[in-house]
């Protein structure tokens, strides 16, 4: 059976693969599989049938990655996404970042590295920093978790080890922005390098 395999810009969440599912049938298609980053769709699909479903996406800022680069980035989005899924409280022996990308694209992990920085902004790094991060926010207002169960739950090696870097990336300890949440935590269908860019530039403009 031929299969049509697209990769859509700017999924990042369960909300977003929610999202895109429901346009595509409303574009009169029914995916076989959606994930962060990428649709198929059991049927080869002509340039107006793509035309119908870029015209879908586009109503809730999605869109389809056709050069080479955009699919590599859109890729690595959904694999940093997927990847912090799956270290969620499992803090024992698992393999690094660098490890799971390079194993599951099959390509060097410096090559990779390099095209999601220049298309980005962002090195991979600094972008799964910020997920984690955004997503300790989300765990610390929920206040269902103590602090050294969201450092466990997210992966770090210590509560000490979140907490410092949770500060470097916000200005405050875990305490201190479980008392006054400031910065606010972006929502998961706004974590995307683009908006990380723009929110570190209202930053500086506000500095100056």
């Amino acid at each position: 059976m031929t299969r049509s395999h697209l990769y859509i810009k700017n999924m990042c969440c369960n909300r977003c693969i929610e999202i895109v599912g429901k346009l595509l049938k409303k574009a009169g298609y029914k995916p076989v599989s959606v994930i962060v980053g990428e649709i198929e769709i059991a049927k080869s699909l002509s340039q107006n049938a793509l035309h119908k479903i870029r015209e879908q996406l586009h109503t809730r800022g999605f869109d389809i990655a056709e050069k080479t680069d955009d699919k590599i980035v859109v890729r690595i989005q959904g694999l940093v996404f997927k990847y912090l899924n799956e270290i969620t409280g499992k803090n024992d022996e698992r393999k690094n970042l660098s490890t799971y990308l390079t194993e599951l694209m099959q390509r060097n992990y410096y090559h990779l590295s390099h095209i999601f920085s220049i298309n980005s902004g962002l090195t991979i790094e600094k972008y799964f920093i910020r997920l984690r991060i955004e997503k300790a926010k989300e765990l610390i207002i929920l206040d269902e978790l103590s602090l050294s169960e969201i450092a466990w739950q997210l992966g770090y090696s210590s509560s000490q080890t979140f907490s410092t870097q949770f500060k470097k990336e916000t200005g405050k300890t875990p305490g201190e922005y479980k008392i006054n949440p400031v910065p606010a935590r972006v929502h998961l269908d706004k974590l995307l390098p683009q908006n990380f860019k723009q929110h570190s530039y209202k930053n500086k403009q506000l500095k100056n």
